[in-house]
């Protein structure tokens, strides 16, 4: 096992869930992760939600089997500057236990200090993040989440830090259009809505070879996103920390050979490109790269769940790439190499987070969701 590394393999693990409800006292939190001086992390496999099929030649799904979707996804995330607050939002894709079905996150980031607190024993922050897919001018699938947060102090208006929100759907791959729809609750009568639009193609997943989920980035701090049991995760759409920030970043891994070996590696990367303005990077371009090793579940219905978390101490501020990539060792095929996007910046040490000591949740189920 490498240096800076912890593993481990659970196959009677429980059954998997993915919840946006109250962060419940029993999880493990972020304070209950083992340290290591660059990365701890925790491979885990857990059940799949049923079984899982062999994805089917009909022509409908190949069209969005190639990598190029999973890159569309990653490309599809942004930032919304206009309207009633800025948000950043992102989309996320993982397998479900049958072919036509996919289920996609919508996560987004609202610029805190540009929304209304209320004070209610407590400062309340009540928002709310909405999900439609359509065709032909037609939804196909929707859903809506709201939260409500209650804070320590009022959040200052310089803060751009965001408050995370996230819905899913179930929708069969494909090109969609979607309408992302995020609200401030405590502005009546619809006041404060800020609305974004675009195009989106859900990939499907072809387990004939190693395939990586979205790659999702959270913060180093519990929340509200429980993509398997036992671990809730703060969704970090703006994909940004600071450098003594300690990210989570989790993943599964679909279509190794059950029971087989396989070679897992990480490796987080600079993007940085200078504008010709005199500028200079001084940071490596590779702060650090990691290979693990462990074993597939016997049960080919199990997905491997992987969950990191890694030390940005060492890197120095700019944008990077996390890159992903499994190799099954019992065929030697490899999976193509799953990037998400991060951007590293220096803390400020004037202007303090204001901690979160509750998260209240209402789930408000649309046309597809859970």
């Amino acid at each position: 096992m490498p240096e800076g590394m912890m593993g481990r393999t659970d196959t009677a693990g429980a059954s998997p869930r993915r919840t946006r409800g109250r962060v419940a006292a029993d999880r493990l939190s972020p304070s209950r992760v083992p340290r290591a001086l660059r990365v701890a992390a925790l491979l885990l496999v857990c059940p799949a939600a049923s079984a899982a099929a062999v994805l089917p030649q009909e022509s409908r799904f190949q069209a969005y089997a190639n990598e190029s979707a999973f890159d569309a996804l990653a490309e599809s995330a942004g930032i919304k500057e206009t309207g009633a607050f800025p948000f950043d939002f992102q989309f996320l894709a993982f397998k479900t236990g049958t072919p036509d079905s996919v289920e996609v996150w919508a996560a987004a980031s609202v610029h805190a200090g540009r929304v209304r607190g209320v004070f209610d024993r407590g400062w309340r922050y009540q928002l709310s993040v909405g999900i439609e897919l359509l065709r032909d001018d037609s939804v196909v699938v929707a859903d809506t989440h709201r939260l409500t947060y209650v804070l320590s102090a009022e959040v200052p208006e310089w803060v751009s830090d965001g408050f995370p929100l996230q819905t899913m759907v179930l929708v069969e791959p494909g090109e969609y259009e979607f309408r992302l729809v995020v609200q401030d609750l405590n502005w009546p009568d619809d006041r404060s809505v800020n609305v974004r639009n675009g195009r989106v193609t859900i990939p499907a997943f072809d387990v004939s070879r190693p395939v990586i989920s979205s790659v999702a980035i959270a913060a180093d701090s519990g929340g509200t996103w429980s993509p398997m049991e036992n671990l809730s995760l703060q969704l970090n759409a703006a994909a940004i920390v600071g450098r003594r920030a300690r990210p989570f970043v989790y993943y599964e891994v679909y279509g190794l050979t059950p029971g087989g070996a396989y070679r897992g590696e990480v490796r987080l990367a600079s993007t940085w490109v200078s504008r010709g303005q005199g500028e200079r990077f001084t940071g490596s371009y590779q702060p650090f790269q990691m290979q693990y090793r462990g074993t597939a579940p016997a049960d080919p219905t199990q997905p491997l769940r992987a969950v990191m978390r890694v030390d940005m101490e060492h890197t120095q501020p700019g944008p990077y790439e996390v890159q992903v990539r499994v190799t099954d060792m019992a065929t030697g095929k490899r999976s193509e190499v799953r990037k998400a996007r991060l951007k590293v910046r220096e803390p400020d040490p004037r202007r303090p987070e204001v901690p979160i000591f509750e998260v209240q949740t209402v789930h408000e189920e649309g046309a597809g969701g859970r």
